[in-house]
C-alpha cells in the first residue's frame, strides 16, 4: 500500500493537488493548519502553515512548508525562476517569518519544510544540505518531505488499518490493477466507497475520516488512471463518491463546529476533483472531435449501429452534466471582479456549442433506441435552453428527433423501446406484430420530455409530431412523468432502495399549454425535490448527477422553471425580474 502511495504522490501536481491534500493531512496529524494555499494573493514562499507537535518532536513549533511536485533538481531548486525552492525558501526567511507569522505563534519555534511528491536528485543533494545548513540557527531548523516520508504518514494517519481495514485495502488495490477494465474497476471502487460512508451508528469525527480517506482513494485511482490514459473507471467512481460523500456528509450543514467545517471542506474537495476528472475527460476526448464529422461515432470501434447509438447518447449526457457543473460554480460567484468568471463563462459557451456540434456530426444522435435515453436529451435540452440562443438549435434537433421516430415506427425499424438487455436490443424489433410492439413500448418517459420541453420553450412542431406518433402507434403507451416523493432524499443518494412518484397517462392530445398546465398542477403539488438537501443547499447539480449516474429521469420541475422564468420574463421588463423558484434562482 506504501507503494501505491508513494506513486500516487509522484504523479500529483505541485498547484491544486499536493498542496491540496497537504492541508487535511496536518489537520488528521493533530496540527492546526493556520495557512492554505491561495490563488491571487502572494503568500511569501510558504504554501501551507501549521502549529502543533509532530510524532518525534519535544516542543510545538511553527511548521511552514514550501511544496513542489516530483522530484527536486537543479531546475526546481535553483534556476533563476522566482518559484524555484531555494528563493522560495529565502523568501520565507526574510519576509514571512518576520512579519506574516500569526502574532499568537511569533516566539515559537520555526521549522521550514521542503515538501515533495518525489525525491532529492543526487545531482543538487549536496547544494540544498549545504545551503540548508548555513540557514539553520537555534529557533529555525528544516526538514525534508520526501514522496517516502508523505506516503507513510497518509498510510499512517489517514490509513490506519484500524479506520482503512484490510478488505477495503484490497477492494482499492483491485479496482487500481482493473483500470483497463472500467466496469470491474468501477464495481470495486463502489464497494469501498460504500464501506467508507457508511455512517449508522458513527460520531462526526469518524464519518470525516471516512469521506477523507475516500477522497484520497479516488485521488489515487485519477492519478493511476491518468497514467494509463484510461480514466473512465475515475469517472464513474467521482459520480458514485460525490453523491455518496453527500449523504455521509449532509449533517455538517447545520453545524458550526470544527469537525463539521472540515468535513464540508472535504467535501467541497470532491466536489472539485469530480469537476477535474470530468473535465479531463469531456476536454481531451470529446470536445476537440465533436467538431469532426462522425469522429466520436467512429471512434466508439463498433461492431454495430446500437454500439454507436448507446455511447453516443451516454458521451451526450456526459457533456451536458459537465456544462450543468461548470454553470453551477459560476453561478455561485458573486463578485464580479473575480478572474475566474471569464473563463467558466466561456466553458459554458464551449460546453454549449459542443454539445451542438456533437449532435450535427454524429446524426445516431436524431435516434435514441432506449426510452430511458430520455435522460441524456433532457441534460442536453435543458443546459442548452440556459441560454436562449440555442433555442432554434433544440427546436431543429427535436423535430429530428420526433420526426426520426415516427418513420423508425412507420418502417418498424429501431423505434426506441424499454428493452435493456444489449442482446435483444441487437435484434430488435425481432417482427412486426402488434402484440410486439405493444411489449416493448408499454410505458415511456421519452415522449413526454420530448412534448414537455417543446411546450416550455414555444416549440410548436416537435409535439405536434409526438401527439401524432401517440394516436397512430402510441394508443396503448403510458406516457409517464417521474417525480420524487417523501422516501427520495433517504434514498436518491446512494439509490439502496427504490423511490419516487409516477404520473401516468400523462395527456398530451391537447394543445401545449393544456400540457404545461397539467404538468404545472403536478409539480406543484408533487414538489419535493425542492426538499431535497441538495436543493435545500443550493447544489442541485447533485440532483442531475444522481439521475443520469443511476438512470432516473430528470425532475420535471427543471423544465418547469425554464418556463417560470420566461414567463416573468414576458410578463416584466428586464430591469424588474422577480426571482424565480428553483436551479435557475
Amino acid at each position: 500500500m506504501k507503494l501505491v502511495i508513494r506513486q500516487y504522490l509522484a504523479s500529483l501536481k505541485e498547484r491544486g493537488e499536493l498542496d491540496a491534500l497537504l492541508p487535511d493531512l496536518l489537520s488528521q496529524m493533530g496540527l492546526e493548519v493556520f495557512l492554505k494555499p491561495g490563488v491571487g494573493s502572494r503568500q511569501y514562499g510558504v504554501d501551507v502553515g501549521a502549529y502543533g507537535k509532530i510524532d518525534g518532536d519535544s516542543v510545538n513549533k511553527v511548521y511552514l512548508f514550501s511544496v513542489k511536485s516530483g522530484d527536486l533538481d537543479r531546475k526546481d531548486w535553483d534556476s533563476g525562476n522566482p518559484q524555484d525552492l531555494r528563493p522560495s525558501i529565502n523568501e520565507i526567511i526574510d519576509v514571512f517569518i518576520p512579519s506574516r507569522i500569526p502574532s499568537e505563534y511569533k516566539n515559537e519555534r520555526v521549522e521550514i519544510c521542503l515538501c515533495f511528491g518525489g525525491d532529492v536528485k543526487e545531482e543538487v543533494r549536496a547544494n540544498v544540505s549545504l545551503f540548508l545548513e548555513r540557514q539553520k540557527t537555534s529557533n529555525l531548523s528544516f526538514s525534508e518531505w520526501n514522496g517516502d516520508r508523505l506516503a507513510a504518514l497518509v498510510e499512517k494517519f489517514m490509513l490506519r488499518e484500524e479506520l482503512l481495514p484490510e478488505d477495503c485495502r484490497a477492494l482499492l488495490r483491485k479496482s487500481l490493477a482493473m483500470i483497463d477494465e472500467p466496469e470491474t474497476s468501477f464495481k470495486h471502487f463502489t464497494q469501498l466507497a460504500i464501506k467508507l460512508t457508511t455512517v449508522e451508528g458513527l460520531k462526526p469525527k469518524k464519518i470525516l475520516m471516512g469521506i477523507r480517506q475516500l477522497y484520497l482513494c479516488l485521488w489515487i485511482l485519477y492519478s493511476w488512471s491518468r497514467e494509463q490514459n484510461n480514466i473512465e473507471s475515475a469517472f464513474l467512481s467521482a459520480e458514485f463518491v460525490l453523491l455518496n460523500a453527500w449523504d455521509a456528509a449532509k449533517f455538517a450543514f447545520d453545524k458550526k463546529n470544527k469537525v463539521a467545517v472540515s468535513t464540508l471542506t472535504t467535501l467541497d474537495s470532491i466536489f472539485r476533483l469530480n469537476l477535474q476528472i470530468s473535465g479531463q475527460y469531456v476536454e481531451e476526448k470529446i470536445i476537440p472531435h465533436a467538431d469532426n464529422l462522425y469522429a466520436l461515432s467512429n471512434a466508439v470501434r463498433p461492431s454495430c449501429a446500437v454500439d454507436v447509438n448507446l455511447k453516443l447518447f451516454d458521451v451526450l449526457g456526459r457533456l451536458a452534466l459537465s456544462g450543468c457543473w461548470t454553470y453551477w460554480y459560476l453561478s455561485q460567484i458573486k463578485d464580479e471582479s473575480d478572474p475566474n468568471i471569464e473563463s467558466l463563462s466561456h466553458s459554458v459557451s464551449n460546453h454549449q456549442e459542443s454539445i451542438k456540434k456533437l449532435i450535427i456530426n454524429n446524426p445516431i444522435l436524431f435516434s435514441p433506441y432506449k426510452d430511458d435515453q430520455a435522460i441524456d436529451l433532457a441534460l442536453a435540452v435543458w443546459f442548452l435552453s440556459l441560454d436562449p440562443v440555442h433555442w432554434n438549435e433544440i427546436n431543429s434537433w427535436l423535430i429530428n428527433i420526433a420526426d426520426g421516430i415516427y418513420q423508425a415506427f412507420k418502417k418498424n425499424d429501431k423505434y426506441p423501446s424499454t428493452l435493456n438487455s444489449y442482446s435483444e436490443l441487437i435484434e430488435h424489433p425481432i417482427d412486426n406484430s402488434s402484440e410486439y410492439l405493444k411489449s416493448v413500448t408499454k410505458g415511456s418517459v421519452l415522449y413526454p420530455v420530448i412534448s414537455i420541453y417543446s411546450s416550455v420553450l414555444g416549440l410548436t412542431e416537435p409535439h405536434n409530431i409526438i401527439k401524432k406518433l401517440k394516436q397512430e402507434f402510441l394508443e396503448h403507451c403510458n406516457f409517464q412523468v417521474f417525480f420524487f416523493d417523501e422516501s427520495s432524499e433517504e434514498h436518491f443518494y446512494r439509490y439502496d432502495k427504490m423511490h419516487g412518484a409516477t404520473l401516468s397517462h400523462v395527456c398530451i392530445e391537447g394543445d401545449p399549454g393544456d400540457l404545461i398546465d397539467q404538468i404545472e398542477k403536478e409539480c406543484e403539488e408533487s414538489n419535493k425535490v425542492y426538499e431535497m438537501s441538495a436543493f435545500k443547499y443550493s447544489f442541485w447539480p447533485i440532483i442531475l448527477t444522481g439521475c443520469r449516474h443511476y438512470r432516473l429521469p430528470i425532475p420535471t420541475h427543471f423544465a418547469m422553471d425554464i418556463y417560470k422564468q420566461r414567463r416573468v420574463q414576458q410578463e416584466h421588463s428586464s430591469d424588474d425580474i422577480e426571482e424565480v423558484e428553483g436551479p435557475l434562482k
